[in-house]
Parts: structure tokens; C-alpha cells; sequence
């Protein structure tokens, strides 16, 4: 009898212990909510776009606005996501010719708190104001 018991014991756990598998860790990837930056050249702010293209106007919180003139090679760190009145003044109204800006090491926050960087947004012109610019002046060739 004991012999029958192992018998059928051993055909219901071999089986069991054969065709188990092991168990794995499942991996989850946060998906970051903010796929790119960037400008809004009416307000001079930066916004943040998910993958959908919905803007979200206030998570920027950080960025380095960084152009080049023949004065020179200009960088400055901004907190917030406004470009700075200083900064408006310099590129609309001291100048007679657009300014290609460039806005690196883009920080967004989402709304429970995760700080993401956004990738660089270059090209962006910021054009002076046409007061300064003189329609009567021919293109010199």
C-alpha cells in the first residue's frame, strides 16, 4: 500500500516539478509625459509638448538660452520658463538683424514632482523689432 501511495504521489509532483518555471521579475519603464520643448515667440516663454503635441505651458522650470553675435558668444541660465525682460530687450531692440538662440539643458517637472530634461531646441529666431530695421535700405550685393 505504501509502495501504491508513492506511486501515485510520485506521477502527481514530478510533473509538477518538471513543467514549472521560474519565477521572473517583471520590468515597468516609466514613460516620461514630456516628449520635447518648445518657444512661443508672442510671450517669449518655453513650454513643454507630450508625444500627442498637447502643450503644457507652466512645467518648465530651467533652461540656458545660449546665441552668438559679433560681440561674442552669450549664455545665461534662466529659472522659470520666460525669457527674461533684459535678455527681450537686448534681442528685439538692440539689433537690426534675427538672432538664432538656442535653449539647452531644458528641465520640465510633471505634476507629481519628477524632474525630466527635455532634449536641446536650436534654431529658434527671435526677430528685432521693426522700428529698428530701415525699409528704405537697399541689399547690398
Amino acid at each position: 500500500m505504501k509502495f501504491l501511495k508513492f506511486i501515485v504521489l510520485s506521477f502527481l509532483l514530478i510533473p509538477a516539478f518538471i513543467f514549472s518555471q521560474e519565477i521572473e521579475t517583471i520590468k515597468i519603464k516609466k514613460e516620461d509625459p514630456f516628449f520635447k520643448a518648445d518657444f512661443d515667440e508672442t510671450e517669449y516663454k518655453v513650454f513643454a509638448l507630450d508625444k500627442y503635441g498637447n502643450p503644457y505651458m507652466d512645467v518648465v522650470k530651467s533652461f540656458v538660452i545660449t546665441f552668438q553675435d559679433s560681440k561674442g558668444h552669450f549664455q545665461s541660465a534662466v529659472v522659470g520658463n520666460t525669457f527674461p525682460k533684459k535678455t527681450i530687450n537686448y534681442l528685439t531692440k538692440g539689433r537690426t538683424k534675427a538672432t538664432n538662440v538656442c535653449l539647452k539643458e531644458i528641465v520640465a517637472e510633471d505634476k507629481e514632482g519628477h524632474v525630466q530634461k527635455l532634449p536641446d531646441k536650436c534654431g529658434v529666431l527671435i526677430y528685432p523689432d521693426c522700428k529698428n530695421c530701415d525699409p528704405n535700405k537697399k541689399k547690398q550685393k
